[in-house]
């Protein structure tokens, strides 16, 4: 009989180390699914624990463990999580703890009832009053080359034999204006054919972000699998994106659009650069709404509240820093009322959490896997943009629209909170052809691909459909062609 107790008592203290059990795990996903999803949107076909862990990280004298599962979840109806209006990725990765390629299956171009997708999540979980309580986580056509003649003649071999014909057919009296003009105009075709074999050989250098930044995260995703060569490349960010595919070092660069906007028009910290006519995008990517964050236990209520506090608003010259000190100057703040301070989003973060910091100003696509990291750490809250001040800056056409970030993109957002966007722009250079940008709109565009299975979250919202969402800047007009055919326009 004593050994039976003991035996029944040490199989019960190990289901409490182990953390709770599969139906209650199942219970608390689909309840935080419910909360991040319209209803009747994906329903839990299968769903299986993976082991648990002890959270190093817990308040001092709280035993909390983190549980792994692997989850599939069945498509109840059709639905398109790249949307950039309303709860799609954000939500789902928050609501499963999932990280970067921690979910296959969502397309781009929109879901279709029946779809699964796959998962790996995680669940934080705290041991109070002998129960394991759920803790919110720290959540188409390609593009056809040009016809010259109903009989046109096909491949390289027979276009050489028809430019010799026409050249061979020049009268032997034609001016030497005329046999000029033949030989610049060859001379161009040749210089363009070996440098577009030269890109093709060594590929498209894409100017991306810092390591691990979501700007680096889609080059590599796109870069991925693709029969188009990119060569993601690291950099400080969407400034130095810009200035180096103004020198010609790169083919194709991210950057903000507000950013891209100040550089074509020369202003901004473009100034001392003058005006660069010649950008154009290849499309928009996804939104990158402004995000203020303050303590969750702090008496700030709005970016008012600020005045005389330290906030965080990005390195000097960053294409951030710029936006976060003119969404202050719309709430007309600005030194000596707030202390600035310039540093990285990182190191902003562990100075809110050290509280040597007030408030964090970060431009960024949802779900900030930054934030959510620092939610594990300490509580945290979005302040919203006072609606004069989004008036202000999307009426001055500098970049901006309105936007939501929809409740629960993060595991403790319950409400919608009201802010501004810049759209994550794709930049061509001046050296590529019409037909290569075409190509590579394609190559970005595209419908059915799954960028977040690649590592990039913000890659579901990559589609035709919102190409020209948010575009600040003139599309480039080969790219508007390829857009226009994979859209079915």
């Amino acid at each position: 009989m004593r050994r039976t107790l003991i035996l029944a008592l040490a199989v019960l203290l190990a289901g409490c180390a182990r953390g709770p059990s599969t139906e209650a795990l199942k219970a608390d996903v689909e309840k935080r699914l419910a909360e991040a999803l319209p209803a009747g949107t994906v329903a839990i076909a299968a769903l299986e624990r993976r082991g648990s862990q002890s959270d190093t990280k817990a308040p001092a004298g709280e035993r909390r463990r983190i549980v792994y599962y692997d989850v599939v979840l069945r498509l109840e109806r059709d639905f398109d999580f790249g949307a950039w209006d309303a709860p799609g990725t954000a939500g789902l990765v928050s609501a499963l703890g999932a990280g970067p390629k921690g979910v296959a299956g969502i397309t781009s171009g929109g879901n279709k009832a029946g779809d699964r997708i796959r998962a790996h999540g995680t669940a934080l979980y705290a041991r109070k009053e002998n129960q394991w309580i759920s803790v919110a986580p720290g959540g188409f056509r390609p593009v056809a080359a040009p016809s010259y003649a109903a009989n046109a003649a096909e491949g390289p071999a027979a276009i050489l034999e028809a430019m010799r014909a026409i050249v061979e057919s020049i009268p032997a009296g034609a001016s030497r204006a005329e046999r000029e003009a033949i030989e610049q105009e060859l001379l161009t075709a040749h210089a363009a054919i070996r440098g577009r074999l030269a890109r093709l050989a060594e590929g498209y250098a894409m100017a991306a972000g810092p390591e691990h930044g979501q700007y680096l995260r889609l080059a590599r995703a796109l870069a991925s699998g693709s029969d188009v060569r990119i060569v993601p490349l690291v950099t400080r960010g969407g400034e130095e994106n810009l200035r180096l595919l103004r020198e010609g070092k790169v083919t194709l660069a991210l950057a903000q659009g507000d950013a891209a906007l100040h550089a074509l028009e020369g202003t901004g910290n473009f100034s001392a650069d003058g005006p660069y006519a010649a950008l154009r995008a290849v499309g928009g990517l996804y939104p990158e709404p402004v995000h203020v964050l303050v303590r969750a236990d702090s008496a700030f209520d709005a970016v008012e509240d600020l005045k005389g506090r330290r906030v965080v608003v990005g390195v000097e010259g960053s294409a951030s820093r710029a936006t976060a000190l003119r969404v202050l100057a719309a709430h007309a703040l600005a030194p000596p009322d707030i202390v600035l301070l310039d540093v990285a989003l990182g190191d902003g973060l562990v100075a809110l959490r050290d509280g040597r910091a007030d408030a964090v100003i970060q431009i960024i696509g949802v779900p900030a896997d930054s934030v959510r990291d620092a939610l594990a750490e300490v509580p945290l809250r979005l302040l919203a943009l006072a609606k004069p001040a989004v008036e202000e800056l999307v009426g001055a056409k500098a970049g901006y629209f309105a936007y939501t970030i929809p409740r629960w993109t993060y595991a403790t957002q319950a409400e919608n909170v009201p802010t501004i966007a810049t759209a994550a722009l794709l930049l061509a250079g001046a050296g590529l052809s019409e037909a290569e940008v075409g190509r590579i709109a394609h190559l970005v565009f595209r419908q059915g691909r799954d960028l977040a299975a690649r590592g990039s979250a913000q890659g579901t919202q990559v589609s035709a459909g919102n190409a020209r969402e948010g575009l600040s800047i003139p599309l480039h007009h080969a790219a508007a062609g390829a857009i226009d055919a994979m859209a079915g326009k």
